[in-house]
This record gives C-alpha cells, structure tokens and sequence, in this order.
C-alpha cells in the first residue's frame, strides 16, 4: 500500500469499523435532504427513516404538496449548524455512511418519524444495531393517527416514489 494511501485507509477503517461497538462521527451538520445529512465531508443517511424525496409531491387538501421540501426543512430547523453525533452502524449501496444520529439527547430520526416527516424503515438494518424498533414503530402509528406531516395527504411512500423513477 502506498505511503499516503494509509491515512485515508485508517480514516475509513475509523468510520466504520470492524469491531461490535459503533463508530461515531460528529461535527456540525448540514442537511442535504430529509434523510441525508453531512458531517465534515461525509454523507451520512439517517438510519431506520425514509423521507420523501426532494423533488417528490402529494396532495393535501386538494393542493399539491412538495413533501420533500417539507421534509428537508422540517430537519434543517431541527439541526442545520449545530453539533450532532451519529453511532454509524452500516454504509448503503450509494457508500454512504448509515448512522443513528443525535441533537443532544434528541434521537434525529425518531423525532422525523414521530413529526411525520419520514416512515419508519427498519428492513434494511443491520442485525447489531440498537434502534428500538417498538419506539419507531409506535411513533409512526401515532403520527399517522394524529394524521401529521405525510399522514396528512396523499403521498407515496418514498421507496415506490423512487423505483417508479428509475429508469
């Protein structure tokens, strides 16, 4: 291996790690869309959320509705600029960082999920992860009961959204 290819290597090995405990990352966050953030040069998807996409639409009360934007902005005044932790705990099919991510105390994606900013989406977690799948799951029961955010209209969940636009 080259010279200075090994500090590139060590960062990466870093993030992501090999050992059962998460690795974290954290700086000051800027939101790319509802569930996607970057922390010092790394994309980072926000773990067990599905999020409309930025382009994508519903209707609500007979309007057209840009959920992706809602999305995105809802998240931008909960965290854009400030310090937030992720324990990263895979990277997706994009190599983006896959992390469970927090404001403090405030578990990010869950507060996305209880606002109906975002679906709860728990498949594609990795086995060793710590995310309470009963407290994601209850908290989109309630956002969907109480009829907020995406509950509140008609729109397609993000993952058909994104498949039908593919080419």
């Amino acid at each position: 291996m080259k010279r200075n290819a090994l500090p590139a290597f060590f960062a990466i090995l870093m993030v992501i790690g090999s050992s059962a405990e998460a690795a974290d990352l954290s700086g000051r966050a800027r939101v790319i869309d509802g569930d996607t953030i970057n922390i010092r040069n790394q994309r980072v998807r926000i773990a067990a959320i599905d999020a409309c996409e930025r382009d994508q639409t519903g209707l609500r009360d007979g309007k057209v509705w840009r959920c992706g934007v809602a999305a995105r902005s809802y998240l931008s005044k909960m965290i854009d600029g400030q310090h937030v932790r992720c324990d990263i705990i895979d990277q997706d099919q994009y190599r983006r960082l896959v992390g469970q991510c927090f404001l403090g105390d405030i578990d990010i994606g869950l507060a996305m999920v209880k606002a109906g900013m975002a679906e709860a989406m728990l498949r594609y977690l990795p086995a060793t992860h710590s995310i309470s799948e009963v407290e994601y799951g209850q908290a989109e029961n309630g956002a969907r009961d109480n009829g907020l955010g995406i509950w509140s209209a008609e729109v397609e969940s993000p993952h058909v959204y994104r498949r039908a636009k593919r080419p």
